[in-house]
């Protein structure tokens, strides 16, 4: 718990095979390990979501202030799966009955709620976000809900290893297929037994094929899109829309125009993607690290997000990062 950042930089030194790093500055990469290697994207994701949330109110096809019963949020809320998101979105915004969909939005990106994402995913449509995959031309999986997954175990079989084995030969076309009527039955409040099967399910070998069942993509790819998103992609309008869902206000300076980061986890994966533009330079930073026992990642998920902020922000930082390379 001691750790900071420079140890990070150390154990890059020596696992540069099990990480992805990209820093791309002023739409040049002055940083690529791994650039090209496909990872697990976990919660990082959700700025395609994101994208397609901002450009779906832009466009008219859902408004911003509609307002959602936040009942309808917790049939998609599994307990004690995403690491205390979804409850501590609910306390920060005091328990209301309803919520906007711009809250929603704030509680999947600033917050990381799987429920939140699942209920965004549906309303501006599956097929919508993974078309949006093909138009961006994006070397990226096709991305499904992520709540549904998680009962698929108990779904398949009452018992784990035979579960695990049908989930280990699922075909993807299957698995996404599953995954859509599972969130079906959620939505129709039909999934509590599935839900209550949960914890008895995700043991550790559960958890890690899970990981290795999400959508993949590459770090070349995510700085690319972050840089996209900030020069080409959104309007003045959209981003500003985009600046208020995301996290980034916390640490943006005075000097910069605009400041995004996601970051994504489960206990074998730690993924993010970060855009920092001021003045007429920008950066852009994508870091994942993947580990299959999992032991490091106990440590480095406590320094992570420091991490990637400081290879953004501190020139001193970014400087010895590559050097280590």
């Amino acid at each position: 718990m001691k750790k900071n950042k420079y140890d990070l930089l150390n154990y890059f030194k020596n696992h540069k095979v099990s990480l992805s790093l990209t820093i791309k500055e002023n739409g040049r990469n002055t940083l690529a390990i791994n650039p090209d290697k496909k990872y697990p994207l976990a919660s990082t994701m959700k700025i395609i979501i994101a994208y397609n949330f901002v450009k779906s109110a832009m466009n008219n096809k859902i408004s911003i202030a509609e307002k959602v019963k936040l009942n309808e949020l917790e049939k998609f809320y599994i307990k004690d799966t995403d690491g205390g998101a979804h409850p501590n979105w609910k306390y920060s915004i005091n328990y209301p009955t309803e919520v906007s969909l711009l809250e929603i939005a704030k509680g999947m990106m600033q917050y990381s709620s799987n429920a939140c994402t699942d209920f965004l995913i549906h309303k501006i449509g599956v097929d919508v976000v993974n078309e949006s995959i093909e138009v961006l031309q994006l070397n990226h999986d096709k991305i499904t809900y992520l709540t549904s997954p998680i009962i698929m175990p108990g779904y398949l079989s009452d018992k784990r290893k035979l579960a695990l084995n049908k989930l280990d030969a699922m075909s993807s076309q299957s698995y996404h297929e599953l995954a859509n009527e599972l969130f079906v039955k959620m939505q129709a409040n039909r999934s509590d037994y599935l839900k209550e099967k949960t914890p008895n399910m995700l043991d550790r070998k559960m958890q890690l094929l899970i990981t290795k069942r999400m959508a993949y993509s590459t770090t070349n790819q995510y700085t690319d899109l972050m840089l996209r998103l900030g020069k080409e992609l959104l309007t003045k309008k959209e981003k500003k829309l985009f600046s208020e869902i995301v996290i980034g206000k916390s640490v943006k300076s005075d000097k910069d125009d605009y400041f995004w980061y996601k970051g994504g986890a489960t206990p074998y994966v730690l993924t993010s993607a970060l855009y920092k533009e001021s003045q007429d330079t920008t950066i852009s930073v994508s870091l994942f690290i993947e580990d299959d026992k999992g032991g490091d990642l106990y440590w480095i998920r406590t320094i992570f997000n420091d991490f990637v902020i400081s290879v953004a922000t501190d020139t001193e930082f970014r400087k010895k990062v590559k050097e280590m390379a």
